[in-house]
């Protein structure tokens, strides 16, 4: 580690030149690269971008130093008063629409660059970007996960600020802290702390939300050996001081509240996981292990849980329906114990409930708070002073009961929080008691795409349609105010929820006539589909349900809640995956690549992204499903799991399965289920911009025909667009057609020695490409073999028995190449393992059965290959 300390430390003795000495910081400015300057040039001169007067100013520094002109202090202060004055004809250069965007930008009281006095602070953003950046962030990851690991704290976390600093105003010192993983936050704990810069210091450092804590103790550290020092000698400290300190989580009763009730009567808290008595686990790596998760994976398959055993008694829990209620307040008082007397809900705690009174919050009462609370089960909240500050406005006969469970309050956020009218860009409702409303709105496609939109940008809908007449339920769009939020819809044929809005307008005048505007604060990574909702019991009364014909319509809060969780509940776990564990990924640097040549590697993905469907057929054991991940990583050129879906097919699956079907509910009705083709489909139309890959395993053990039925026309490479749509089996109307986008590739794989396989459909056939791999015994795999520690000798054996095999086998006119004998079988070997016995153990128990298949009436031959391969 002190590579990545020293890095880190040289970089901030540089920085804290440029901070210090403006004259040195313009003298490397003027010395950067043509390259470079082009690069941030691009950046910040963008007219596409948002509008800011910061990010104009280095666009002109960098325009003016590809000019040729030299930068100084005084060429910044002249462009920093053109930008005050807005001197249109100064950045005549600039685009009209980025012209207007300078008009219009509004000015404040305060000057615009109250927070860019120091140039470092500006002009950090030449120098602390790409490669930099990226090593920067990089080697603090990897230093807080040694320490971490060094230090023994399997129960903390860390976060980290590199140079751009806190506020993003530059810094010349970056920043590690590590901190107990009970905490939402690290400014909630005592952390142990690591700064790099000039003179580098490790030791305690108290959260800014703390009150009234022991002060930092901080100590120098000129090396990592120091750092790692300084931090044990307070170890024993910090993690004291942490256990003392109550921790604030708020907790979810079942589906919407569902066990509400039934929690409170019983004085208990309790979580429905599939996982068993959590007291055999020693640590929440142990838990990810247990399910096929890497030790350090983040996800919240396992975090909401182990949060849930650490919680300390005396820590106060706050009962949650949707993100924005709070049904009650308790304290922890006991133990985690796995109750076996019941099938669901078994992992509890129990709870001393203080009061069951209810707070509904307002969106945005606190700043920058949209909701209360986390969409999961069971996490820490970071907004409890608020919380309770609440609870005692509306309720204060509840000031004595948290008093005497020793629940502080601060007075200073018990009322709203006020909105700053100078930072505001919304418009603020005259009303400021007037309850939260949530609409559900219908996007017609062929007018308008939500998948066009991204996150941020503002879009506008009138309240009259094209012929002049009021929309249906005119008064929803006068009653719409800002802060309110939407359910985005694209209406028939997509039929899909794919974003969350927020009404940023409501009703005003525009030059295209009466509208409302609002901004896309969400887009759904899984979109929602219209028949995952309609037979929803809890919906049945809900509006849009019922007569669908429209544009906006209301929704009570408790209908915005339920559609609310069924988008978490479809969403959390893969935006935790796409989120988590990414790297980047070239096959030349893959130290874990199959074992084929590059050229054919590579000769394969140009063909897959040429004909969008291949099929990767061979002997068992070559590695085709390996491969076929691999083939997906190269063309993403990242380990992206979240954009790969991946079935077998076997005999008895169908169009049902694969695309739509209807099936039965418990009521005995039945209802339209998507497949899982037509699913992922759906999400690769609503990420145009990012390639998928659908991996059928054992592609001709289906019937082909019947399982892709119209598709067989929709997966060619030519016909992947909207105008080749076709209506399916279950289509309900005219216009609910079905397309395959053409970010979709498929990749199927085929075992050429299969006695079943069934014969390819020639129509199918023909769609498809077909890549044929081989065993191989050749110099890659030796050195694997060996890489594993296998010796020498039993790897010539391997390689040089196996290869003879597999000749005979082709040889043989009942069988040929299709039947050989791939290198996977032997890709099992544990270190230290005895290898002969482990030989012994692939002959006798996978080599001897599938021999005795293939020459089923040869016995002697059998025997005789068996002879070979013993050693």
């Amino acid at each position: 580690m002190q590579t990545q300390f020293q890095f880190l430390t040289d970089l901030a003795r540089q920085y804290q030149v440029y901070s210090d000495k403006p004259k040195q910081l313009f003298n490397a400015i003027n010395n950067l690269s043509k390259d470079a300057v082009e690069d941030i040039y691009k950046e910040y001169g963008d007219p596409e971008r948002d509008f800011k007067p910061v990010n104009l100013l280095r666009s002109e520094i960098a325009r003016k130093r590809l000019q040729g002109q030299t930068i100084n202090e005084e060429l910044v202060e002249e462009i920093k008063e053109k930008i005050r004055t807005k001197d249109t004809k100064y950045f005549s250069h600039q685009k009209p629409a980025f012209l207007k965007q300078l008009e219009d930008y509004e000015l404040f009281k305060r000057d615009l660059f109250t927070n860019w006095k120091n140039p470092w602070s500006v002009f950090h953003a030449f120098f602390y970007r790409n490669q930099v950046r990226e090593t920067v962030e990089s080697y603090l990851e990897q230093i807080g996960e040694n320490l971490l690991i060094e230090l023994e704290l399997k129960d903390y976390t860390f976060h980290s600020v590199g140079f751009q600093g806190a506020t993003n105003f530059g810094s010349s010192w970056c920043w590690l802290a590590l901190y107990p993983v009970t905490k939402e936050s690290h400014m909630d704990s005592y952390q142990f702390f690591v700064r790099f810069s000039l003179y580098p210091v490790a030791g305690r450092m108290a959260g800014h939300a703390l009150k009234g804590a022991e002060p930092e103790d901080l100590k120098d550290a000129p090396t990592y050996k120091d750092v790692l020092a300084n931090l044990m000698s307070l170890k024993a400290g910090i993690i004291k001081l942490n256990n003392s300190l109550r921790n604030y989580f708020k907790f979810a009763p079942g589906s919407q509240a569902s066990e509400w009730e039934k929690f409170y009567r019983e004085k208990v808290i309790a979580i429905d996981f599939d996982f068993k008595d959590l007291n055999n686990f020693e640590s929440r790596a142990q838990m990810n292990e247990s399910i096929g998760l890497a030790s350090n994976d983040k996800s919240n398959k396992t975090w909401n849980l182990w949060q849930f055993r650490k919680a300390n008694i005396g820590d106060v829990v706050f009962a949650s329906k949707g993100v924005n209620t709070c049904l009650g307040i308790g304290i922890i008082e006991g133990d985690y114990y796995y109750d076996t007397s019941t099938d669901s809900f078994s992992h509890k705690r129990a709870v001393r409930w203080i009061t069951n009174k209810v707070y509904q919050y307002k969106s945005n009462t606190l700043k920058k708070y949209k909701n209360l609370f986390r969409p999961d089960t069971f996490s820490p909240t970071v907004v409890y002073e608020f919380i309770l500050g609440e609870f005692v406005r509306l309720y204060p006969e509840l000031v004595s009961v948290f008093e005497a469970n020793n629940i502080k309050i601060n007075t200073n956020l018990i009322e709203s929080a006020p909105i700053e009218e100078a930072e505001s860009e919304y418009e603020v409702a005259t009303d400021e008691n007037e309850p939260l409303n949530f609409w559900w709105l219908n996007a017609n496609p062929d007018i308008w795409k939500i998948s066009d939109h991204v996150e941020g940008q503002r879009q506008t809908y009138t309240t009259h349609n094209q012929k002049g007449n009021k929309r249906r339920v005119y008064k929803y769009f006068t009653t719409a105010k800002p802060g309110d939020l939407i359910i985005g819809y694209e209406s028939t044929p997509t039929k899909q929820i794919k974003a969350i809005y927020e009404v940023t307008k409501g009703i005003h005048n525009t030059p295209n006539g009466e509208e409302i505007e609002f901004e896309l604060i969400e887009k759904l990574e899984l979109p929602v589909h219209w028949n995952e909702l309609k037979n929803n019991p809890t919906l049945q009364e809900c509006e849009v349900f019922i007569n669908n014909q429209g544009s906006l319509f209301k929704l009570t809060e408790d209908e915005y809640d339920i559609i609310r969780e069924i988008i978490d509940e479809k969403n959390i776990a893969t935006e935790k995956l796409q989120s988590s564990g990414l790297k980047k990924y070239r096959f030349s640097e893959d130290a874990d690549k199959p074992f084929i040549s590059e050229n054919d590697f590579k000769r394969t993905v140009d063909l897959l992204k040429r004909k969008k469907n291949i099929i990767l057929q061979g002997p068992p054991g070559v590695g085709k499903t390996f491969i076929a991940r691999k083939l997906a990583y190269e063309i993403m050129q990242e380990v992206k799991d979240a954009n790969i879906e991946m079935v077998q097919f076997h005999q008895s699956y169908s169009y049902e399965d694969f695309i739509q079907g209807l099936r039965p509910t418990k009521k005995g009705s039945f209802d339209l289920k998507e497949g899982v083709f037509y699913l992922f489909c759906t999400r690769a139309l609503a990420h145009p911009d990012r390639p998928f890959f659908f991996i059928i395993d054992e592609i001709n053990r289906g019937n082909l025909s019947k399982i892709f039925g119209e598709l067989m026309m929709l997966i060619e490479s030519d016909k992947r667009h909207e105008k080749y749509a076709l209506k399916l089996t279950y289509a309900e109307n005219e216009k609910d057609r079905f397309y395959v986008p053409e970010n979709l590739y498929i990749i199927g794989t085929m075992n050429t020695a299969d006695r079943s396989l069934a014969i390819v459909d020639y129509a199918l056939r023909r769609r498809f490409a077909f890549i044929t791999l081989q065993p191989d015994y050749g110099d890659n795999f030796r050195s694997f073999l060996k890489g594993k520690g296998i010796t020498a000798p039993m790897v010539e054996h391997i390689c040089s028995s196996i290869a003879k095999l597999n000749d005979r086998i082709k040889e043989d006119i009942n069988l040929g190449e299709g039947f050989q004998i791939g290198h996977s079988y032997f890709c099992n070997y544990s270190t230290n393992e005895d290898e002969g016995h482990w030989w012994s153990d692939i002959i006798n128990y996978e080599l001897k059965p599938l021999l005795e298949e293939i020459w089923f009436d040869e016995s002697a031959k059998v025997t005789d290959v068996l002879k070979q391969l013993s050693r």
